[in-house]
């Protein structure tokens, strides 16, 4: 009789059809990613001040943000095939360690005035800090990416990507709490206290992200009628056969997406670098208040990524790509208007925050969904490392500034906002030519260039 009953079940560890992991994963994955965020935003939030201590110029003041910005590309791409052979899941802890210890060694460096005594030093010990943060976003999307249903993919990485507007903005407004407290003299005090919140983070990450943990979450997710991010039936975690980078840079899929992102980030790079020094030198504010008004847009930034994450999984990642890059190119063009007050400033920001941010995790969403079984870091990583050359974007809008008439003329920042607000069409084009959709309700009705066999994507079904 015994061997005539049904098997057990067990029951199910899920929260409304979500996987209990993929909730704490979340928080832990949150925090880690805002902290890392956090540690290459302090560049911007103290530039007044570093401005003034150093003597710099706009264009010098662009290349060195320049240089800063686009060293987060250093590290991923090669490393990428290296993050996925040291395991996937919860085990892609160990790799991404090895980066937050770099990025925190080096932030807490740049605090330290004996060694940053000359802006080259100071800015070379900010590339070294963004080389490990930038190869360390690659970990941290891949492991929420597998930490996750597929079929929620999307939402939740809009979620975890919050951590960059919504982190990064708390951290504003304790750098502007810093300063005040401290004096503006005194702005490497930011570098020191701001990254010990790192510790107690990652020691709950470590002791959270276990595989007894992941193999019960990847059973809730097949008992709640989702599909597994790592496994088919029981089939092993394994990284790709040798050639997954060359074969992931031949895929329209990755490499679109990724000029896609380039062009974001230096929109999102632009813009962190122009508004503490139109908000302090056009507008008149002091330097601590620049700090906190400049990252208004962050509040709906992280609005918009669960909104567009979400709206992803259901529409599509190519039709909500192209979309946001539509609504980003409106805001940006309308911040010229910003000068009319206060509230003019506050709510254009709280517009273009809507978009500003949600590109990101749609097209980490868009990229992951192309990889290779096995190859998702390494995906990744090129993203990552096509999207942070972007970063460059303050080295034009430098020489824009200036040749506008320098800080307190509107001009020069006026010229930069059409440059950025061209970008972002540019960037809706490629997406639209030379991407397949991959998800959604308008996969069917996809049109490009491109074929579905080229981006890894099976065809779609379609009426006859």
């Amino acid at each position: 009789m015994s061997s005539s009953s049904p098997p057990r079940v067990a029951p199910q560890r899920t929260y409304k059809g979500i996987p209990s992991y993929t909730l704490y994963a979340l928080v832990f994955l949150w925090l880690v990613y805002a902290l890392n965020a956090s540690t290459r935003q302090l560049l911007f939030f103290v530039l007044p001040s570093i401005v003034t201590e150093y003597h710099l110029t706009p264009e010098m003041t662009g290349i060195v943000s320049a240089i800063v910005t686009v060293s987060a590309s250093l590290l991923a791409l090669p490393l990428g095939p290296w993050f996925d052979k040291g395991g996937h899941g919860w085990a892609r802890k160990y790799r991404n360690a090895v980066m937050a210890v770099g990025y925190f060694i080096f932030t807490i460096l740049g605090g330290i005035a004996a060694v940053t005594s000359s802006i080259w030093a100071f800015v070379t010990l900010q590339s070294v800090k963004n080389a490990f943060g930038g190869a360390g976003e690659a970990i941290e999307v891949s492991s929420m990416s597998e930490s996750a249903p597929v079929e929620k993919r999307g939402l939740f990485l809009g979620l975890q990507h919050t951590a960059y507007p919504w982190g990064t903005l708390i951290t504003s407004v304790a750098v502007g709490g810093i300063l005040t407290w401290v004096g503006t003299e005194n702005w490497r005090d930011t570098f020191l206290i701001i990254p010990l919140s790192m510790v107690p983070i990652w020691i709950g990450y470590w002791l959270f992200a276990t595989k007894k943990r992941y193999d019960r979450f990847e059973e809730d997710v097949v008992a709640a009628g989702y599909t597994a991010p790592l496994r088919d039936g029981d089939e092993p975690h394994q990284p790709a056969a040798p050639g997954a980078l060359g074969r992931a840079l031949r895929n329209p899929n990755v490499i679109v997406p990724s000029v896609a992102a380039l062009l974001g980030i230096a929109v999102y790079t632009g813009v962190s670098f122009w508004l503490p020094q139109y908000i302090a030198f056009v507008g008149n504010y002091s330097f601590a208040e620049a700090a906190a008004y400049s990252a208004v847009f962050t509040i709906t930034g992280g609005v918009g990524q669960i909104l567009w994450g979400h709206v992803s999984d259901i529409f599509g990642r190519k039709f909500t790509s192209i979309l946001t890059f539509v609504w980003l190119g409106a805001g940006i063009f309308m911040l010229q208007y910003a000068s009319q007050g206060l509230i003019w400033l506050v709510g254009l920001q709280l517009f273009l925050g809507m978009a500003t941010n949600g590109i990101f995790p749609v097209l980490y969403g868009f990229v992951a969904d192309a990889a290779e079984r096995g190859g998702m870091g390494t995906a990744n990583s090129i993203l990552l490392t096509t999207m942070y050359l972007g970063g460059a974007s303050p080295l034009a809008l430098g020489f824009l500034i200036g040749a506008g008439g320098g800080f307190s003329s509107a001009a020069g920042y006026n010229w930069s906002l059409y440059v950025m607000g061209g970008a972002c069409i540019f960037a809706a084009v490629l997406l639209a030519l030379f991407t397949r959709e991959t998800v959604g309700r308008f996969k069917a009705k996809d049109r490009a260039l491109v074929s579905p066999k080229s981006c890894n994507q099976a065809p779609a079904n379609t009426l006859a």
